[in-house]
Formats: structure tokens, sequence, C-alpha cells
């Protein structure tokens, strides 16, 4: 563990999420003040700071999310609003810094019905994909028409409302989503789906539709937010979700073997009465962690660049580092607050 560096980002209202670039280098903020801010880590000999590199009014409401796309398509933020839109930025090197004018909106994707919720783009090399997931319950996939032009996008498909969400919700409903980051023969995603309780995994079969698989079980309350850890040539996958139910929890996903067996203890068969496609078949889904000591909501989740280490924030005001001993078990390793040095806790 290194030091805390502290900023004062001077948003006028609460602070929804903060987004590191690819190399993280660079910082993107977004608040209830209807402001995205942008900040590159700057390295001077006396000092190292954050320093902003433009800030703008980019919707109409709060706005709840911001991500960078992968430095291959330049230097592109894609953000998410109450307003019902979403919004895709991309630097202009030529304009000054704090002009106002640095980032350049390209698109609009206003096909929502309902507040933004999240936003996701795909890890898939050599096309820009985005997902999106709203309070009208449905998850949108958008594709740029080519890469080096990013304002000109179509839906490219959707799962059928009926396969993810019972219905519309509020801005409060905790719909997520995330995409698997490793190389797997179709595209999967994993979805919170709010009300309903819980997450699921669905799949893509090549033809342009998505189908319900596996069912993330356990919750006891909303899912505020999933994560697919990158693999790393591990023989399974790993997701993540934080809950309201003050739980951090860790799924491990096995490719079931050619002669399944019955689930043992800590296993669970995806849920019964959904349509899957036929044919398909389905991993294995064991809970193999879930930690409460946030004693509080739990908001984010996110793994490391190699799957290893997964941390967490919640509102008791710490991020939580969490990771897998030699025994195979999950422990926290530190608790990270910003106005106290961040410890290591004994395991």
């Amino acid at each position: 563990m290194s030091h805390i560096t502290k900023f004062d980002t001077a948003h006028e209202d609460l602070i929804h999420d903060i987004a590191y670039d690819f190399y993280g280098k660079r910082l993107v903020t977004c608040s209830s003040d209807q402001r995205l801010k942008v900040w590159d880590f700057v390295e001077r000999d006396d000092a190292k700071i954050w320093e902003q590199n433009d800030s703008w009014k980019a919707h109409d409401s709060s706005i709840l999310k911001a991500i960078w796309a992968h430095p291959e398509y330049g230097q592109v933020i894609a953000s998410c609003s109450l307003d019902r839109l979403v919004k895709i930025w991309e630097e202009q090197p030529i304009e000054s810094k704090m002009s106002q004018k640095r980032w350049a909106e390209r698109f609009r994707l206003v096909e929502s019905r309902g507040a933004v919720l999240d936003i996701a783009f795909s890890p898939i090399q050599g096309a820009l994909r985005l997902a999106t997931c709203s309070a009208d319950g449905i998850v949108r996939i958008y594709e740029a028409l080519e890469p080096t032009n990013l304002t000109q996008w179509w839906i490219t498909s959707m799962p059928a409302p009926s396969t993810v969400f019972h219905g519309p919700g509020d801005a409060d409903s905790g719909y997520c989503i995330d995409w698997c980051p490793n190389r797997t023969t179709l595209p999967m995603m994993v979805v919170g789906l709010g009300k309903e309780i819980g997450a699921r995994i669905f799949r893509h079969d090549g033809h342009n539709r998505w189908y319900p698989g596996e069912f993330l079980p356990g919750h006891e309350q909303e899912v505020h937010d999933v994560s697919w850890a990158p693999s790393m040539a591990r023989s399974y996958q790993l997701i993540a979700t934080a809950s309201k139910d003050h739980y951090v929890r860790i799924f491990k996903l096995t490719e079931p073997a050619q002669n399944a067996v019955t689930p043992r203890f800590g296993q669970f068969s995806p849920a019964v009465n959904n349509k899957h496609k036929p044919g398909q078949r389905h991993m294995h889904i064991e809970l193999v962690a879930e930690f409460n000591d946030h004693h509080a909501e739990v908001w984010r989740v996110e793994w490391n660049i190699t799957g290893t280490i997964l941390s967490s924030s919640g509102d008791d005001g710490r991020v939580r580092l969490w990771k897998a001993g030699s025994d195979g078990v999950w422990r926290q390793m530190a608790a990270i607050s910003a106005n106290h040095r961040p410890s290591a806790l004994p395991h």
C-alpha cells in the first residue's frame, strides 16, 4: 500500500462515480451538480498532483456514472444520467484545458424511457460497443458504425425485457451490468435484477439475440453493483456483487464436466421456470465468499486487472480489499478510509 492523495474536486453536490482510464493516469468524476470533470495525474519534482483538465455541464440532471472507452478508440468517455440520456464525449486536444470545450459531445443515446442507471463498454476488441441499463427495465447494446467515427451509433441487440426485469423501476431500482472480460466463444454479461433481487448471466447466441442463463442467488435485497473478474487463464470465472443487504459476495462459475453431477452443498443450479436457449449447457455456480464487514449498504465492487484482488466500497466510508489465501479462502486484506491511513487487517 502507498499513500492516499486527497484533492478537492469542487463539485457542488454529491459525487456519484469516479473512473480511472486504462492506464490509471486520468480520472473522470460525475456529480448531481450535472457536471463532468476530467483530471490528469501530473508528476512534478516537488509533488504528484491531480490537475483538472476540464469541467463542463454534461447533463440536465444528476449524472450517475461515467466510464472510459479503451484507448485504442482515442480519449472517449460515456456518461449516463437521470435525464434518460447517455452521451458520448471525445477529447479535443486543440482546445485549451479548462475551456469547457476540451470535451465535445459526439452522440447521445435517447432510446431509454427511464433514468439510465449503468453503462459498460464491451471488452471485445475491434468493435466499440456500449451496454446500457435503464429504469425502464431494458438492457440496450449499441455499437459505433465506425470505431473512428463516434457520431453514428445503432442498437445491435437487447435482451427481451421479460427475460431481464418484470417491469419498469425507479432510479433506485438497483439495475446494473458488467461484461465478461475473458475470451469466450460468445459474449456474456451479468445483470443485477433490481427489485427482483439477485443477478443473472446472459449469453449472446451469435445471431443478435441474448438468452438468460445462470442465476446468482443468496441476496436478500437489491444488488447495487456487479463485477466480472479477469480470469488470467484460470479454469473458472469469478463474479462479485455489492448488495443493499450489507454483503459483498463472490461467486465461482465452473464449466460442467461431460458427465455432470448434481451440485454439492454450496452450489446452485440455474433458477427453474426460465426459458434458456435449447441445448445450452449451464455453468455450476458456487458462492465461495460473503462478507458483511461494511455493516452498511455496499455500493461498488471492482476487481484488479488480474482478477486476484477485489475492492468494495460502502456507506461505512471505507474501501475494503479482499484476496484469497494459499488455502483458497477469501479474506479481507486491508481497509482504507479517506480520514485515516490504510490499515492491514489480521487474518
